[in-house]
């Protein structure tokens, strides 16, 4: 019994020795194990051969058990590099590069048919159909003008501005017409004949084979800051919609870059797969830089067209309904503005065109011209002193004689020395032809209302100070039609831009003088 017991012991050490512990548990060894106990009790006194030939019985029983296992491993490892077992693996990062061109590819696609889609919401036209060589009739703010179109959509300084996109051919369908079909150009006549004046310079300097260009007309308004009589339809319609540059739309950002693959350590056996993939690299990079551009390209080319859309939409006809264009003869000069612009007009001036429509002939035309543009300037957007500009005459005498014309249309009040003119006080108030005087608080950055919108906002007044102790309105989220309300009211609100917080004070005979408007929203 103790010898069977010192063979299994024996039997145990050899299998650690073997490292093959793990196989004691086998039913083979065990079977095996078996038989050697019964021959030992056979030959007891050969204990010496016994030893030997147990220890290469389980050296053998050992090779034949992992004989196997090294048989699986070295299939798998067959499997593992096999053709297939790799492009399973490449399926995944192939797939996603595939992905992301496609993506690309869709993108670029989503832009250009979103713009496409804002052309026919808009009713563009096709631009194909129009050319350089295209005579234009206009009638400009009455005057009438024939034009080449190329001299208003080329050259340097007039391509790309809001002049040249009006006269493209784009929004042929959509400009107002007058009785003879002229295309209507709802701004001051003499501020455009000095644009014309520029560009057919330009070109003349440009046929004699000089440089030339009109971008001197923005930097001299600049210069003037905009105080000029002309200076913000220059402004408006000469400069750039849109102040990005070609290669700035079309960078391709980082498509240079070498990218390669290291090579050290590589088996020469992978050298043609690593060019390969190197290859494939390099390719996907410069073809995805490519696509970028294209998509930058094509979100720049949308995003173009939603300025432009916005900058010619207050020249255009409405999508429905009529603008229709309102004509005053004076001295058989005729100035004409767009039902939208008389709109914004106090009821004097309304009057003017509705119930006393026909000719004067003892008022200035100029004067007329410049009241009108006055209120062009507001419906634009123009700040108030560049609304007001129109209304300063060069001399004391002049604005003397204006001021009693334009205080006959409600535009400035004759008690106003010399009513257009602006002056600020210490405090930062600035006088307007009613005779008030405001400082804007906080600027705001939304549209400018028009008489026919209806507004809402907030109305804080005291009657001894700003933010005073006798506090007499405090008016939160009122909303009313602007041709509701009155006199200087209805000034103020006419040109404030949605956001903006405007204090003004009012004369002294007013109770509620010192007044702090909000314009919250156009409803």
């Amino acid at each position: 019994m103790s010898e069977s017991i010192s063979k299994d012991a024996s039997a145990q050490q050899v299998c650690r020795a073997a490292r093959c512990e793990p196989l004691i548990h086998s039913q083979a060894l065990s079977n095996w194990c078996n038989r050697i106990r019964f021959s030992a009790a056979k030959l007891a006194v050969r204990k010496k051969d016994f030893g030997i030939a147990f220890v290469l019985g389980i050296r053998h029983l050992c090779d034949r058990c992992v004989a196997p296992r090294q048989t699986m491993e070295a299939e798998l490892a067959a499997r593992q590099f096999s053709a297939h077992a790799i492009l399973n693996e490449l399926h995944v990062p192939v797939t996603a590069i595939c992905d992301a061109i496609s993506q690309l590819h869709a993108q670029i696609r989503q832009a250009d048919e979103d713009a496409q889609q804002e052309r026919i919401k808009h009713g563009a036209s096709d631009p194909s159909a129009a050319s350089p060589d295209d005579v234009l009739l206009l009638n400009v703010g009455g005057s009438e003008w024939r034009v080449k179109r190329k001299l208003l959509t080329q050259g340097e300084g007039v391509e790309g501005t809001l002049l040249a996109a009006l006269c493209s051919g784009c929004w042929d369908g959509r400009l107002v017409r007058d009785d003879k079909q002229r295309v209507f150009l709802n701004m001051d006549s003499e501020a455009f004949r000095a644009i014309h004046k520029a560009i057919l310079d330009a070109e003349t300097m440009r046929t004699s084979g000089k440089a030339a260009s009109v971008k001197h007309l923005i930097d001299d308004a600049a210069k003037r800051n905009q105080t000029g009589p002309h200076d913000f339809w220059v402004k408006l319609m000469m400069s750039p919609l849109d102040k990005t540059t070609p290669a700035e739309a079309t960078s391709s950002g980082g498509a240079g870059t070498d990218l390669r693959l290291p090579t050290t350590g590589i088996p020469a056996e992978m050298g043609d797969t690593v060019k390969r993939l190197e290859g494939i690299m390099k390719a996907f990079a410069a073809e995805k830089a490519r696509l970028e551009g294209q998509l930058r390209a094509a979100n720049t080319r949308r995003d173009h067209l939603n300025k432009e859309i916005q900058a010619v939409e207050p020249f255009l006809l409405p999508l429905s309904g009529g603008d229709h264009i309102r004509s005053v003869d004076a001295c058989g000069q005729v100035i004409s503005t767009t039902q939208s612009t008389v709109d914004t007009m106090n009821q004097e001036l309304i009057n003017r065109f509705d119930m006393w429509p026909g000719p004067v002939d003892v008022v200035q035309p100029d004067h007329i011209s410049r009241i009108v543009d006055h209120h062009r300037r507001q419906r634009l957007g123009a700040s108030p002193a560049e609304a007001n500009v129109p209304l300063q005459m060069d001399t004391a005498r002049e604005q003397a004689a204006f001021d009693i014309n334009a205080a006959m249309y409600g535009v400035v009040k004759t008690d106003t020395p010399h009513g257009a003119q602006q002056t600020s006080d210490s405090d930062g108030f600035t006088s307007i032809p009613f005779g008030d005087w405001y400082r804007i608080v906080t600027e705001g950055s939304g549209r400018v209302p028009t008489l026919n919108d209806s507004v809402r906002y907030d109305w804080i007044a005291w009657c001894d100070a700003f933010d005073g102790q006798r506090r007499v309105y405090d008016r939160r989220g009122w909303v009313y039609r602007v041709s509701d309300m009155g006199g200087w009211l209805r000034e103020a609100v006419l040109s404030m831009r949605v956001g903006e917080v405007r204090q003004i004070k009012l004369p002294d005979d007013y109770i509620d003088r010192y007044a702090q408007l909000r314009l919250i929203s156009i409803e």
